[in-house]
């Protein structure tokens, strides 16, 4: 991506080899003073960081602010080699291991001067790890590159559906600085809070790796090894020993073509999988000593940036403990801090050098002691609960985010919450919040594409003998949409997966044959695939119910970082001779069910019973169900029998987001069943 960047801005390129240059220089004259490691490593370097989040979960795992604290806290502890696992360092490395006195810290203040947690949430996105076309989309999330180190947290760095790249980083450049573009872009799946296990340390390690490369640490592979050019340093640093390749060795010691032990504990190299990553060289501090020093770096650790920033030793006399809000998965307005609890979300403010004008237990009141923009919906309670602690709690929910979207608000404390006035606050007497929301959710339906360049195909098939066909269902999936069918054998029809999950027989590959009318849910057996041959199977001598049958298929796929159930329906060919797929469904409710299309008849429909009814019809936003019975149970059908996820509140049916047409209704009351077709307008 650098050499990317370098070919689309060709003065970049000149000034980083003109950085080379001073880099060297710099080396050279800090080596030629015994204690200048020491000298120039002391005081410690403060680097203020803001998160980006693009989605709270991806990959299925969550990423919330705690896990952001105790990453960044793994991270300072390896740069500043008292990393757990540094005593354990090889022995013919132990006396070049080195350590940069450095602290990354979430700012704690804004851009406009309000006070943050230094960690923002964004709606699911991916492709900020892309060298190009990308940068205006980047530059307008970013806080200023010149005063905050912006990192950029996503599921799918590249936006090509591959959820498993681990992270990228970009050298320093002025004009990435200047353009907003500066960054380190990470997977969120690989932010784990297991402290102290293996696991852990790999990715918050791996992190560690890209961080290195912001500070201008290439691969210790770089160039590689040459018994032609026994004394090359190609990663700029004299004392990593020149690698045969990138990652031929993992943790297992070993020499390179020279005959010279590789240094496999080396954050920069590729060795490191399985937690072995424990180490930078003296060389390293060096060479990232320099880098502190580029035009893109220099003013970020200035004191005058560190005070405007709030994460000065000093901290700022107003702190908020969490600042962004997710909409929960129940879809309905209401936030929390992760996306994923009901109850009214809660964060502490904090007082430093200033105290609250009210008595523990107060809570203050809006319009005399704050002031708040919040989203139309949301209200705010402060309780003071020390002189210099209060707890936020935001309640109710959104009345209109019609889609996915990030709004700002905040808080902003008047004279009468404060001792003094908020003079006592100084500059910052704002908390900045964010909230972000999600699309409403819906069950998608189509047909499946032949391949991403073809038009919809009305079935793709194939049999023995034939082209093998790709079959995709909707790119707008997080997750890989293509699967694919092979023969084996004459007589073993298999899917492609491509690594997803279907629903199949329990502790099997045979793919479950689902018959109209049935739910799928997480509850689900989901088989896997392995390395071919151990695909998941439609048909073999063995497993033979497909033959001849339509039905469905259950599949798990991923949809905004979340697991999410689909089905398409298949049409196989006697003992599996060919195959045919010829529709599509899937609900993007996070783990939500799905059920198969049912055959609907008018025996299925009873309107014998008048003491249930349901207005208005026609209905543009709220159906209303009328009723002297009590209500047990509510359905809603499209006309082909998919059964679709509505949002019930007691004898209320959100039907806002519906698609335009005409809709079933199945109520069950007390006094018996109703089903009852109305139109949406």
């Amino acid at each position: 991506m650098m050499k990317k960047h370098f070919e689309l801005h060709p003065e970049s390129k000149a000034e980083y080899d003109n950085f080379e240059k001073y880099t060297k220089d710099f080396i050279k004259k800090m080596k030629s003073n015994k204690n200048s490691l020491n000298t120039i490593n002391n005081p410690t370097y403060i680097i203020p960081v803001v998160f980006h989040v693009y989605g709270e979960s991806q990959s299925n795992v969550k990423v919330n602010y705690q896990k952001v604290v105790d990453l960044l806290e793994q991270i300072n502890l390896n740069f500043n080699g008292i990393n757990t696992d540094s005593n354990t360092v090889d022995p013919d490395f132990q006396s070049i291991r080195g350590a940069l006195s450095i602290e990354f810290r979430l700012a704690k203040i804004d851009p406009t001067g309000k006070v943050t947690s230094g960690v923002v949430f964004h709606p699911f996105k991916g492709g900020y790890g892309n060298g190009g076309g990308y940068d205006t989309e980047i530059g307008a999330d970013a806080w200023d590159n010149t005063k905050y180190m912006n990192v950029y947290i996503q599921n799918d760095l590249y936006a090509d559906k591959t959820l498993n790249n681990s992270g990228v980083a970009w050298y320093p450049a002025s004009d990435m600085t200047s353009d907003n573009t500066a960054r380190v872009v990470y997977n969120g799946r690989y932010i784990f809070n297991a402290a102290g296990t293996v696991a852990s340390n790999e990715f918050s390690d791996t992190f560690t790796h890209e961080f290195g490369h912001w500070l201008n640490l290439q691969h210790t592979f770089n160039v590689l090894c040459s018994t032609a050019n026994p004394g090359n340093d190609g990663d700029g640093v004299a004392d990593t020993p020149v690698e045969n390749n990138s990652n031929g060795l993992g943790c297992a010691t070993g020499n390179n073509c020279l005959g010279q032990k590789v240094n496999v504990e080396n954050y920069m190299g590729y060795n490191g999988a399985a937690g072995c990553y424990k180490m930078f060289t003296n060389g390293q501090v060096y060479r990232m000593l320099a880098a502190l020093n580029h035009a893109s770096r220099v003013t970020l650790w200035q004191p005058a940036n560190l005070v405007a920033t709030g994460v000065a030793n000093t901290p700022p006399r107003l702190t908020l403990s969490n600042s962004t809000f997710t909409e929960n998965l129940d879809n309905n307005g209401a936030v929390s801090l992760d996306g994923t609890v009901a109850s009214a979300p809660t964060s502490t403010i904090t007082l430093n050098s200033a105290t609250f004008d009210v008595p523990n237990g107060t809570t203050l009141t809006a319009g005399t002691h704050f002031t708040s923009s919040l989203p139309a919906g949301l209200t705010a309670s402060i309780v003071v609960t020390s002189p210099t602690t209060a707890t936020l709690t935001i309640n109710g929910a959104a009345t209109s985010h019609p889609k996915s979207q990030v709004l700002n608000s905040s808080i902003t404390f008047l004279n009468p919450a404060i001792t003094g006035g908020t003079a006592s606050l100084g500059s910052t007497t704002a908390l900045a919040l964010t909230f972000s929301y999600k699309d409403p959710y819906k069950i998608v339906t189509g047909t499946p594409l032949e391949s991403y360049a073809n038009p919809i195909a009305t079935t793709v098939t194939t049999n023995p003998g034939a082209p093998w066909k790709k079959f995709i269902i909707n790119p707008e999936l997080s997750d890989n949409a293509e699967y694919g069918a092979w023969y084996y054998t004459a007589n073993q029809l298999q899917l492609e997966t491509y690594w997803k999950g279907l629903v199949c027989e329990t502790g099997t590959r045979n793919i479950s044959l689902i018959p109209a009318c049935t739910t799928i849910t997480n509850t689900n057996y989901i088989g896997y695939p392995t390395y071919f041959p151990g695909l998941l199977d439609v048909y073999n001598p063995t497993y033979t119910t497909w033959s001849g049958k339509t039905a469905y298929v259950g599949f798990r796929n991923q949809f905004d970082g979340y697991n999410i159930n689909g089905y398409f329906k298949l049409i196989v060919g006697a003992n599996g001779s060919d195959y045919s797929v010829t529709e599509y469904a899937y609900n993007t409710q996070p783990y939500g069910s799905i059920t198969t299309p049912c055959v609907l008849s008018t025996a299925d429909v009873d309107t014998k019973n008048s003491e249930t009814s349901i207005y208005p019809n026609p209905v543009s936003d709220v159906l209303t169900i009328k009723t002297t019975g009590k209500i047990k149970s509510i359905a809603v059908y499209d006309m082909s029998g998919r059964k679709i996820n509505a949002k019930v509140i007691g004898d209320k049916v959100d039907v806002k987001y519906f698609q335009s047409g005409t809709y079933l209704i199945d109520i069950e009351t007390s006094l018996g069943k109703s089903s009852q077709k109305f139109i949406k307008k």
